[in-house]
């Protein structure tokens, strides 16, 4: 249902898809054991992969003797989804979870037994009903308000989704993490200038390969002065956390693991148990990242009054929901797809060799050239193309398997009708 407000916009209301008459309410707790046993297990788990790159089978003896280390924990067989956010300290420096804003929304939805992860980014200005309250806001609102639980209820009940767990993290958290980490490689898109001398926030960073202090991660996440908004901010998001990723399988990571422990405990909040990080932290190792689809909540600016919202569109949002949360699946045959190759002017070779390779498997594309790209991804514009469908794909075309995958029913960079195979460099 969708209720008309005074300015005449829409407003997202009843949940997509109703269940759970009971709600599971998130506890406080206290963090600090819990996230030792996170450092410890975050440790393990990157020791794990490192060894395993090789093909080293950890779960038996090393030929040298020793035993070696076995994180082994059976999955949950229900689809898990956990509610992580980003707080702007802004409002309340000395409590960052107290009356400060969501800055970051992302609906992690974890397949049972931990076949695949799917991730929704939900925009900080959607406008909704938060839960409880008969009047509209935005969404990021929720957690000044009420903390961890409003916003759990809100997300739960404009979307219709049962959220499982959440994390909340600080702004000041990630400065810090990125800090300890010795900073964090990443292409910057482009020149980023802006400065909010209230919330102290300063922003300069240069296009091209950088290395960004914890402060200027800050700013490369939350700058949003562009033609795109906030939609290119979400987009930046993401292409944090893959960095950040790849950051975190680096061997010299793993030594200033012990150095985040002291610093961190007080830039999070969570109502996971340490078995559930074990869980997930055993089940993250076996992740292929360039097979988790990500997406953000399709609708589009507000363009009456002086607030700025993003008005959902509810049959897109349904659609999308269907796909990433509850994993639809699709009968699309991958012959009658449409694609489209977009890439940088000086990649024209590479592009033309992909199509003639995808002419080869009997599939067309359109080829179209522009200027500024900057990363590599594959964005799927018809939700249609679920998970199953790429995963088929894939395996036809081996020179696209490492790409990541964003949905992108706006239509941002589109050359194909069903999809767009980006090459930036």
């Amino acid at each position: 249902m969708i209720i008309n407000q005074n300015d005449n916009i829409q407003v997202y209301r009843i949940p997509i898809r109703p269940q759970y008459k009971r709600r599971r309410r998130p506890k406080r707790r206290n963090n600090f054991p819990r996230f030792i046993l996170f450092i410890a297990l975050i440790i393990f788990a990157t020791f794990y992969f490192i060894n395993n790159q090789d093909g080293i089978d950890l779960s038996s003896k090393a030929k040298s003797g020793h035993s070696a280390l076995d994180l082994k924990f059976n999955f949950s067989p229900r689809r898990q989804n956990i509610l992580l956010m980003g707080i702007d300290v802004a409002t309340n420096s000395q409590n960052p979870f107290k009356g400060n804003r969501s800055d970051t929304m992302l609906l992690i939805s974890v397949a049972p037994y931990g076949k695949n992860v799917n991730v929704i980014s939900i925009p900080r200005d959607s406008k909704v009903y938060i839960a409880g309250k008969n009047k509209t806001d935005k969404i990021n609102h929720a957690f000044s308000q009420g903390g961890a639980r409003l916003a759990v209820r809100t997300v739960e009940e404009t979307f219709g989704v049962r959220i499982n767990n959440y994390i909340a993290i600080s702004n000041l958290g990630v400065i810090k993490m990125i800090d300890v980490l010795g900073g964090l490689p990443i292409y910057v898109e482009k020149n980023m200038k802006y400065d909010d001398y209230t919330a102290k926030l300063h922003i300069n960073l240069k296009q091209g390969h950088q290395v960004l202090t914890g402060a200027q991660t800050e700013g490369y996440l939350r700058f949003r002065h562009d033609s795109f908004g906030d939609i290119g901010r979400i987009r930046r998001q993401q292409w944090f956390f893959n960095a950040l990723a790849s950051r975190l399988k680096e061997p010299t990571a793993i030594v200033k693991l012990p150095e985040l422990l002291k610093v961190l405990p007080e830039y999070i909040q969570t109502d996971l148990s340490g078995y559930d990080l074990a869980k997930y932290l055993s089940m993250a190792k076996n992740i292929d990242t360039s097979a988790i689809q990500v997406a953000t909540i399709p609708g589009a600016p507000s363009t009456k009054g002086f607030i700025s919202y993003w008005i959902i569109d509810p049959e897109k949002t349904q659609d999308l929901i269907n796909k990433m949360v509850y994993r639809n699946k699709s009968h699309i045959d991958i012959k009658d797809l449409s694609i489209g190759i977009l890439y940088e002017p000086t990649k024209e070779t590479t592009a033309n060799a992909l199509k003639a390779i995808l002419e080869n498997k009997g599939l067309e594309a359109k080829l179209r050239s522009s200027e500024g790209l900057t990363k590599n991804y594959i964005a799927i514009h018809n939700l249609d193309v679920t998970g199953d469908v790429m995963t088929e794909l894939k395996k036809e075309l081996p020179e696209i398997k490492d790409l990541h995958t964003i949905y992108d029913p706006i239509g941002i960079n589109r050359t194909g009708k069903d999809l767009t195979i980006i090459i930036a460099n």
